[in-house]
């Protein structure tokens, strides 16, 4: 049950976020925090670089499918016994889908505005940070074995 918590907390986080993003910043707006670190308010209609942008529906069967996957590998874990470990990076990974999902589904777009400045890097948001840790997790847990 905690893993599940975990997800929703990591959702909820990524969703307050955004709302106080939007709430405090015009689209476009870009606020310098302190070294390369920026607050830069954009929209996202796509996929990551705002790929498939054109296509909702599109956007909208890859994001609900990758979570659709996401969340049945994590019943898979919770069910099989796997190590705690590797329930984490599954529900952080579901947690930044959902989270990022649910985004594209009350506002047809995602809100990203995290900008850290250094040569072509993505501006992202609460829910990629968590997908990538994630993974990162994942990955290591699997080579734990």
């Amino acid at each position: 049950m905690k893993i599940l918590l975990i997800t929703i907390i990591t959702a909820s986080a990524d969703l307050f976020t955004k709302k106080k993003v939007r709430k405090k910043f015009k689209n476009g707006e870009k606020r310098h925090i302190k070294g390369r670190l920026y607050i830069w308010h954009v929209k996202n209609k796509g996929i990551a670089y705002n790929r498939l942008q054109d296509n909702r529906k599109k956007v909208m069967a890859v994001s609900g499918g990758a979570c659709a996957a996401v969340a049945a590998w994590l019943f898979y874990l919770m069910r099989s016994g796997a190590g705690f470990f590797q329930k984490l990076g599954a529900a952080l990974i579901l947690g930044g889908g959902m989270g990022n999902l649910i985004d594209r589904i009350q506002n047809r777009e995602v809100t990203d505005f995290i900008y850290i400045d250094f040569k072509k890097a993505p501006i992202f948001n609460v829910a990629d940070i968590a997908a990538v840790l994630g993974g990162i997790v994942t990955v290591i847990s699997s080579l734990g074995k």
